[in-house]
């Protein structure tokens, strides 16, 4: 490995909230290893990805670009063409992705134990190396549990793996890559990608996980007749699609207690434990090759889960429960233990990989970090953004686009000139919806002002991104 060209290691969960790290504040988490890791890390506690579902976050972060710009709100299909990795092969950079990212291997001369979410992968049938292992051991992917266990919805989702441990999706990717590490010759400077699916629903950690966590310890949502009224009632679309659906990953509203939800939320939690250990088991192994000490190694997710916070479910709004994510960053030189609370987005981070191997990041979006880790600068980001259209999770409305700063955060509604305001620093829980206070004028209007010349401007400088296709 130069020097100059750091090996590259890029973890990333799936659905995992910003809130559930033990050592960035979240008390009730059972989380060791990647305690350990923010312990040689910079933590960045106001990180925010820049879309709200699957699809529509991996497709910006992987292509730099804002879904306004690639295209992608939601779950639209992503042709590969915009990936920035193919800037770190031409680096020397050998790209590897193991487990998930729910999008085309472009730039990757490696893609291996590739999952699409839980739901999805029975799609994919003998496609997928994951089915292949759980046949070959003799057992059935547990796909039909809603059509088998007749207390299913009551469940919201949460379930108990039923098989050996080492057959769910989680626990199997990540010891794929073990052996991948453990093989690697490090022949060239790395980039490698592991994407795990949980805490994704279905929420499903072996019994021992959930062994570790009392009831009593489980943060609640809280939800007052002030806060509901104040959501806009577009929001509950999903809901109401959800109570007529029939599927594996179907949580119907109307079966929520409050012993289910704390269920609910204890299985995603041990779920986000589970990731744990096996990132305790990938840093050992990195060590072991002598890949660690002078690598960068980031942490972090594509978007988080309401958990029936705001009395939502899932995700595709925009919500800190959704856009705010776990950002840690191990650098060679970098101060560790460090916890940050400048806005970082996504699109910084893309910018500070790039920054890193020596890639151009010319074209696209985002602040690099580098100055921020490197020499302790303060982050010279004033707002971050985030977009999400509608899909079948949240069918209404068309398109939700977010401006948010340390103090306030401003939502826009396309169609219907409605949106939400919050004011952070009073409601840090983002429980008044201010959209037409009148108090609250002058800050609606210079958010909407600041939403619109982002947009506009960066629409008119991208403008030639699809020049080939006129």
């Amino acid at each position: 490995m130069s020097a100059d060209r750091p090996n590259i290691i890029f973890i990333s969960a799936e659905q995992q909230r910003g809130d559930t790290v033990h050592a960035c504040g979240a008390e009730w988490m059972r989380t060791p290893h990647l305690d350990a890791l923010a312990g040689e890390s910079v933590v960045f506690d106001r990180a925010f990805c820049p879309a709200a579902t699957c699809v529509s976050s991996r497709a910006a972060f992987y292509t730099g670009l804002y879904p306004h710009n690639n295209g992608i709100y939601g779950f639209q299909p992503s042709s590969g063409s915009l990936h920035w990795l193919p800037r770190l092969a031409e680096q020397g950079y050998h790209c590897v992705s193991i487990g998930k990212t729910h999008l085309p291997p472009t730039g990757f001369h490696e893609h291996l134990a590739e999952h699409d979410n839980k739901c999805a992968l029975k799609i994919r049938g003998e496609d997928c190396d994951w089915i292949r292992a759980v046949r070959a051991a003799g057992y059935e992917p547990p796909f039909d549990l809603h059509d088998t266990d007749p207390d299913f919805y009551d469940k919201l989702g949460a379930i108990v793996w039923p098989l050996p441990e080492d057959l769910h999706p989680d626990i199997y990717m990540a010891n794929r890559a073990l052996e991948w590490l453990d093989a690697w010759d490090g022949r060239a400077p790395l980039y490698l990608h592991l994407g795990f699916l949980s805490p994704h629903d279905l929420y499903d950690p072996p019994q021992r996980f959930l062994d570790l966590y009392d009831d009593d310890d489980i943060p609640m949502p809280h939800v007052t007749a002030e806060e509901r009224a104040g959501i806009p009632e577009a929001l509950f679309a999903q809901h109401r699609r959800l109570e007529a659906a029939h599927g594996i990953t179907v949580v119907k509203p109307s079966r929520a207690t409050p012993e289910r939800v704390r269920r609910m939320r204890k299985h995603y939690y041990a779920s986000v434990t589970m990731i744990d250990e096996k990132i305790g088991q990938l840093v050992d192994k990195l060590k072991e090759k002598g890949l660690y000490d002078d690598a960068v190694v980031i942490y972090t997710s594509d978007h988080g889960d309401h958990l029936f916070d705001h009395d939502l479910i899932y995700k595709g709004e925009l919500y800190d429960t959704i856009v705010r994510v776990p950002l840690m960053v191990k650098a060679p030189g970098v101060t560790p233990q460090v916890r940050r609370e400048e806005l970082v987005s996504q699109m910084d981070v893309v910018q500070y990989i790039l920054d890193m191997s020596g890639a151009d990041g010319k074209g696209l979006h985002g602040l690099s970090l580098r100055r921020a880790l490197d020499d302790g600068h303060e982050h010279p980001r004033r707002y971050v953004f985030a977009e999400e259209g509608e899909t079948g999770l949240r069918p209404e409305p068309d398109l939700l686009t977010m401006i948010r700063s340390r103090t306030h955060k401003l939502i826009h509604f396309s169609g219907n000139r409605s949106g939400q305001l919050f004011d952070l620093v009073a409601d840090p829980g983002e429980t008044r919806n201010l959209w037409g206070d009148t108090a609250y004028r002058e800050i609606q209007a210079e958010l909407t002002a600041d939403l619109l010349d982002w947009l506009s401007t960066d629409l008119h400088r991208r403008r030639d991104l699809f020049a080939e296709a006129r």
